[in-house]
Order: structure tokens, then sequence, then C-alpha cells
């Protein structure tokens, strides 16, 4: 096989046509390496360890080029370059590479992945070890750089969700933040004291919500069966039942 042309494409990357009209792409360090603008006649050998050298090029840039928008783990570089069905000799050269070259250092990582998430994301330090066992990182790796005070940004959470609470009573507001902060992955131990603690006026929503119940089926039912089917619902939403008599009463 004799190249016959070289046609110079983006990033540093040449077509190469041969004689036989097969046409391939190669980088340009792979063209200086085997002096190809000089040796422009290979066997087939040659030629299968120039294509695979080509290959493993690619696989590197294409994991700088995502490297040098954000750390990635080992893990998700390895799925990358699984996806663009690069061989497992290549995908596994390709990595020691990069742990030669100083990119994969995984207390990096997880240091740099949990100030984020710390700084830019609501999640709690249960969840943020979740996401990076997911990214193979083991628990006594993670565990060292969670030492953080998580404790003020869910008392945080709560104070922006208890800003933004206009029809929950105090009871069911506390058991949805409960949840919410559990989901997030907060232990409760870093927030429920200060839930408890919280003192809140149910009046003004239990007002809101018994107007809003009276006005929906004040033409359905008698005013017997109104006032007993909007008292059960405000109970089931955890009213207290002396205070839901004392608004009804003002309401009726």
């Amino acid at each position: 096989m004799e190249i016959v042309k070289f046609k110079k494409l983006k990033n540093n990357v040449y077509e190469i046509i041969f004689d036989n009209d097969l046409k391939i792409k190669l980088y340009d360090d792979v063209i200086v390496k085997y002096n190809l603008l000089v040796n422009k006649v290979l066997d087939h050998k040659m030629f299968e360890e120039i294509t695979n050298y080509n290959d493993s090029l690619g696989a590197y840039y294409d994991v700088i080029k995502r490297l040098n928008t954000k750390m990635r783990s080992e893990k998700e570089l390895r799925d990358l370059l699984s996806k663009k069905e690069y061989s497992e000799k290549i995908i596994n050269d390709t990595i020691d590479r990069l742990k030669k070259d100083g990119y994969l250092k995984r207390d990096l990582y997880i240091k740099s992945y949990i100030n984020d998430q710390y700084r830019f994301s609501n999640d709690g330090p249960l969840k943020i070890k979740r996401n990076l066992n997911k990214l193979g990182f083991r628990d006594e790796e993670i565990e060292p750089y969670l030492d953080i005070d998580f404790s003020e940004k869910a008392q945080k959470l709560i104070d922006k969700k208890v800003k933004t609470n206009s029809k929950y009573s105090n009871y069911l507001f506390k058991e949805k933040i409960n949840n919410y902060l559990i989901n997030l992955g907060y232990p409760r131990e870093l927030f429920l004291d200060y839930l408890n603690s919280l003192n809140l006026s149910d009046r003004e929503i239990l007002k809101r919500e018994t107007a809003s119940l009276l006005r929906k089926y004040s033409k359905k039912l008698n005013n017997n069966d109104l006032n007993y089917f909007v008292r059960d619902k405000l109970c089931k939403k955890g009213y207290n039942i002396d205070e839901i008599s004392e608004v009804l009463n003002e309401e009726l």
C-alpha cells in the first residue's frame, strides 16, 4: 500500500489516501512518529501498527478534551471510551497513561467533587457519598473529605421552606421537611433538633385552607355535612382540633 495524498483536516488531523483508494484519518503526531511523509509504502503489519497507535492517540485526546471542561473519575472515562467503541486494551492503556500524567488523582477528584456539591447543590453527605460510590470510589476514600458541617446547610433549607409554606399545617409541614431532607441525604441528627424547635403558627394557613374548602363544597353539602366534612379534611392535614373549631365558627 502506497500513500498518494495527504489532505489536512481540522484539529491536527489528516486524511490519508492510498493507491487502492483507501482513506483513513491520522493525527499529525502519527505521521511524524512514523515519518510517513517519506516512508509512503506500508505493509500490512506496519499499517496495523500505525492505525492502532492512532486509535490510542484518539482515545487519549478524547479524554483530555473532557478533562479540560471538568474533572472526571476513572469510571466515567472508561464508560466514555467504551461508548466510543475503543478496544479494552486501548482503554486500559489510556487510563494508565492518564494516571502516569497525573490526571487521575482519586483524592483530588473526591475533594473537588464534595466541595462542588456542598457549594452548588442541596445534596447532603449521604447522597454525595452514594453518588461517589456510583463513580467507583470506596467509603474509606470518601469519608475523610466529608468532615464538613452540613447542619447549617440543612437549617438554611428548612428556613427557606418555612418562608414558602402556604398550605401545610405545622405537623404536616415538619413531616414533609423531614422526608425532603432525608431524600437529599441528610441524616436526621443533623436537623431534627432544629426542626422540632420551630414553633410555626397554623392560624393564617388554617384560615386560608378552611375558606378554600368552604367555597369549594358549600354548594354541594348542607351546613351540618359541610361542617363535618371540612373538619375531617383539616384534621387529616394535621391541624389542631380546637383551632379548627374556632376558625370554622368564625367562617360560618
